[in-house]
């Protein structure tokens, strides 16, 4: 073969081969850019479980990184034991500094109370007729009605199983009639006192015998209705005063007859 055609031959040829590695050379490249272009980003650790820091448990001037999941329990535990042990110790030293802890269920910063309400009427002993004032002594001790933490009642009397400042209150319901005087052409009440009493009275098992003392009062002047025949008032009193454990405190009111609606009575202490 001349060299002339020799020549073109292979020039021909060459150009054969660069044009197959040129292509094959973009074939790859596109293959390597789709493979790039579906491959997923790079994470970083823990990314998959939720990625978080927090003040590590270990050092608390260090910060710890992870899966949150983990992170979040571990701060939790640590945190809920130092929470329990600060409440428990401040529930203690509470406890600690109660003055009685224990006393006929008297526990802890539990505090006496003692909530009731009239049962029935209360009428004077045959013994009680000539005494202008009595005790209430029938009161309810069912539902909505509360005797905790110590609180005894004993024929009307509330007793205190512990020393401290109490909430006395009471509240009386009284109903009377007129009696109307028709040769005299006068309207009057039929009663041994000239007005309506209704108190609060204390007495200590430790004083001498008639120690009992009034702690507080309210009278009240008889007022007349429309019809000039019956009549009715309501009387609310209530202090803070002083008990000694073993102290019993009870309502005394005129004229206990006059009290003859109950339900309507109310009688309670709480240790303030």
């Amino acid at each position: 073969m001349p060299p002339s055609k020799l020549q073109k031959v292979l020039k021909n040829r060459t150009k054969g081969i660069t044009l197959l590695v040129f292509t094959a050379d973009v074939v790859i490249l596109i293959i390597v850019l789709i493979i790039l272009w579906v491959m997923p980003a790079p994470r970083t650790p823990g990314e998959d479980c939720g990625y978080m820091c927090l003040q590590c448990t270990t050092d608390p001037s260090g910060i710890c990184c992870g899966c949150r999941d983990v992170i979040l329990q571990n701060y939790m535990e640590k945190t809920f034991d130092e929470k329990h042990t600060e409440i428990s110790s401040e529930y203690t030293a509470m406890f600690e500094r109660t003055v009685v802890k224990i006393h006929k269920g008297y526990i802890g910063d539990v505090k006496p109370v003692a909530h009731l309400i009239g049962e029935d009427r209360d009428m004077p002993a045959t013994d009680e007729i000539s005494k202008n004032i009595l005790p209430i002594r029938k009161w309810y001790r069912g539902n909505n009605c509360l005797l905790l933490n110590g609180v005894t009642l004993n024929n009307g009397r509330v007793r205190v199983p512990v020393s401290g400042y109490y909430h006395v209150y009471s509240a009386v319901d009284f109903n009377y009639q007129f009696i109307r005087n028709t040769t005299q052409n006068t309207i009057n009440v039929l009663s041994k006192s000239p007005c309506l009493i209704h108190s609060i009275y204390k007495s200590n098992i430790k004083e001498k015998k008639g120690g009992e003392k009034e702690v507080m009062c309210t009278h009240h002047p008889y007022e007349r209705s429309e019809n000039s025949i019956f009549s009715r008032y309501d009387t609310y009193i209530s202090a803070d005063i002083h008990l000694e454990a073993g102290e019993e405190i009870y309502v005394k009111v005129a004229n206990i007859s006059y009290a003859s609606s109950p339900p309507k009575n109310v009688f309670g202490i709480h240790l303030i």
